[in-house]
């Protein structure tokens, strides 16, 4: 019924940040320099009708400051659960293991009693499985920062699932968060940003050109020759090409540049699926805050 797997590994060293202190700057170098170790943790629940599995990969040592920062986004991610929405109440594990045993108990929980709840008022879900899969990791360590990746995948009946693909970009040497949080304003009916630390003007020109170039690479792919600005509107559900909004999740740090990532039903449809295209740091580094510049090599 559960299965569990677990395995450490580790990376590579850095050089600190700048700062009028040495204390600082050695205190900050000395942190960098300390790869961040991780087990990789990973259970499954699955029968018939309901199907749970979850895998990440959890720190289990490096600097204080960057362990404590990505459990606790590992946490955020667990507790996300199904529905990804609002803000629900995020309980810090002190260790993976427990961790995703937890989770995997309480989404499968959920999830039979939604079928339960469905089975009994319809025979829709007959001979259906109900699922939710999670998978957390490290998808890079350089001497400067870490980026993790989530990706999810959700059944709950109906024509189809849903998915999601997230990464969030932390500072090596304390753990700072590089990217920013939405949350959808009820009122305005918008997607809001917070805690914003990426871009020095969000609302740049100069940002929103390059988003375009970046929409239009993802939809080329699929066609021949050039998109005209008129048939890339025709694949959106923005009201204009020329103001694409940021993402609903942060775009993270690659070796190939920064990656933006379009969550299903961001600015298209279903059947156009998650628009993804990288942004060369050559090209981006001008528009980013002094924290997230501090992040690429030169």
């Amino acid at each position: 019924m559960a299965a569990l797997l677990t395995t450490a590994c580790g990376h590579r060293t850095s050089q600190g940040a700048a700062d009028n202190d040495s204390t600082l700057v050695d205190s900050l170098a000395a942190n960098a320099a300390q790869p961040l170790y991780i087990d990789s943790v990973g259970m499954e629940r699955e029968d018939s009708v309901i199907s749970v599995k979850i895998s990440l990969d959890w720190p289990v040592s490096g600097n204080e400051g960057l362990v404590s920062s990505v459990r606790q986004y590992l946490c955020e991610e667990l507790a996300a659960g199904l529905t990804m929405e609002g803000r629900p109440v995020v309980k810090n594990y002190t260790d993976g293991k427990t961790a995703v045993e937890t989770t995997v108990r309480q989404q499968y929980d959920t999830l039979m009693a939604s079928y339960k709840e469905s089975a009994s008022e319809s025979s829709a879900l007959e001979g259906m499985q109900l699922s939710y899969h999670l998978r957390c990791f490290k998808m890079e360590e350089t001497d400067t920062y870490v980026t993790f990746l989530s990706n999810s995948e959700c059944f709950l009946g109906g024509a189809h699932g849903s998915a999601t693909s997230m990464g969030m970009t932390f500072r090596k040497s304390d753990g700072k968060r590089i990217g920013y949080r939405t949350e959808f304003n009820r009122q305005t009916l918008r997607m809001e940003i917070k805690n914003q630390t990426l871009f020095s003007n969000p609302s740049s020109p100069q940002l929103a050109a390059l988003i375009k170039e970046g929409v239009r690479s993802y939809f080329q792919q699929f066609g021949e020759g050039k998109l005209t600005d008129q048939a890339l509107q025709e694949e959106l559900t923005v009201n204009s090409v020329d103001s694409i909004p940021l993402p609903s999740t942060p775009p993270y740090f690659t070796k190939q540049g920064l990656c933006f990532v379009y969550q299903q039903y961001d600015i298209a449809p279903y059947a156009a699926g998650m628009v993804n295209f990288d942004i060369p740091y050559d090209k981006v580094r001008h528009l980013l805050t002094t924290d997230a510049q501090s992040l690429i090599k030169q």
